[in-house]
Parts: C-alpha cells; structure tokens; sequence
C-alpha cells in the first residue's frame, strides 16, 4: 500500500506528460477515472462523421443547345441613304408641325381659323371697293366640336381658283406683293381646312359666285397633304339668295 504525506503536490495536466522526478502510481480510483476520460476522448474524436463526397450532376441526356452569337446591324452606305432621300410635301410638314401654323391647341385653332376667313373677307372687300358686310357664325356640335361659317359681300371667286386657294398650301395672290395685308401669303385659310380634316375627317364647303346674276359653284374639297394638292369631294352649281 503507497501512502501519500498531505506536503506533496500533484499536478495534472490534461493531455502533457507528469512532471519529472519520482512519483507514486496513482489509485486504482484515479487509474480508472484517467482511463474512462480517455475512452470519452476517443471516442468524441472518431464520432466526427466525414464529410461526403461530392457527386457530380449526371450529364443531360441532350447537349445544349450552341449560343447564338448577335450579329452586328448593318452599316449604311451612301447607295442606301440615297435610296432612303425623298421629296417633303409642305402641307405633309405642316400637317406634323401645325404648332407653327398656330394650331397649337383647340381654343387657338378655333380662333386662327375665324381670322384668317375674316382677313380674306375684308381684304377681297377692300380691294374690291366694297364697304365689308360680313356675317360670322359659329355652331357647336359636339363637346369640343364647332363649325365655322363665314358669309362676305366680296367679289367672289372664280371656278377654276377655288379648288387651289382652299386645298393647297402656299397658294395665294398676296405674298409676291411688296404691302401690308392681313393674311397669312396663302397658308391661313387651306392650313385651317387641314386642321379641321386631320381632327374631324370633315371637308371644307365653299360657295362662291362672281355676280348676284349668276349661279353659285359649290364644292366640298379635302387636302391631299402628300401630294399638296385638292381632293374634289363634290362639285355642283347651284343657286343662292
């Protein structure tokens, strides 16, 4: 039996060799006890599972398919840009670009078209001789529709002018004139029958004589904004008050 006197001291490290020196075999309690400590060691090192191996995605059964490479856009060349050059009808520029007209909205297009009807009137009455007589009227037949009429004691036109003057643009006997007059030098009044066939699909009417003695010309006309040149709707002779 090894005993053990109370003055000597006995360190025990965790996993490090005993001191050096001479040193009494442990009790059988504490042999044990070591040796469970080592068991629960042992096995917390081999319980850590390891890891699984990886397995590859098993392969598509069909290939995908090869990426399409984008081709660049085709450059121009100076025969394509030639091809793409072509003739700009005035009233098909104005007809995108009425703001210039002034037709830029509803309330001024209303009020340019009732100018430019009255400014003919009175400068054909002016030159004429005529003291103006001139009967203006406006009838509302839709929310935001109106029909303009116009009625004048000028000279009248003549039946070969009609078609031009109202279904064409720039067409006209006032801008090769060196004086002041009131219109627009052949834009003002054909401009104000495109207005209204671009927002209404409507012609224009007009009714024209030269003398209280004659009969009047009657024509419903619509502006061809390609070609810059009157579409005849209709045309009759007809008689007026």
């Amino acid at each position: 039996m090894t005993t053990t006197s109370s003055s000597d001291k006995q360190l025990s490290l965790p996993f490090g060799a005993p001191q050096a020196g001479t040193r009494k075999k442990p009790a059988a309690g504490k042999a044990q006890s070591r040796s469970k400590r080592s068991a629960i060691r042992e096995a917390a090192t081999t319980a850590v599972p390891e890891p699984a191996p990886e397995v590859e995605p098993e392969a598509s059964a069909e290939p995908a398919p090869p990426r399409k490479e984008r081709s660049a856009a085709p450059r121009a060349t100076a025969e394509s840009m030639a091809r793409q050059q072509r003739d700009i009808s005035v009233s098909e520029f104005f007809a995108k670009n009425r703001h210039l007209l002034g037709f830029d909205n509803k309330r001024k297009a209303l009020l340019m078209t009732v100018k430019e009807a009255v400014d003919n009137a009175l400068d054909a009455c002016e030159e004429a001789g005529h003291t103006p007589d001139l009967e203006i009227t406006l009838r509302q037949v839709g929310e935001d529709r109106f029909r303009v009429i116009i009625r004048d004691n000028g000279p009248g036109i003549i039946k070969q002018q009609i078609p031009n003057i109202f279904g064409k643009l720039l067409y006209g006997s006032k801008f090769h004139r060196l004086k002041m007059s009131r219109g627009q030098q052949g834009i003002g009044i054909s401009a104000a029958g495109m207005y209204g066939l671009l927002t209404t699909g409507k012609s224009v009417i007009i009714t024209s004589r030269t003398s209280s003695k004659k009969q009047a010309h009657y024509y419903e006309i619509q502006i061809d904004t390609k070609k810059n040149a009157p579409n005849i709707v209709k045309e009759e002779v007809i008689d007026v008050d």
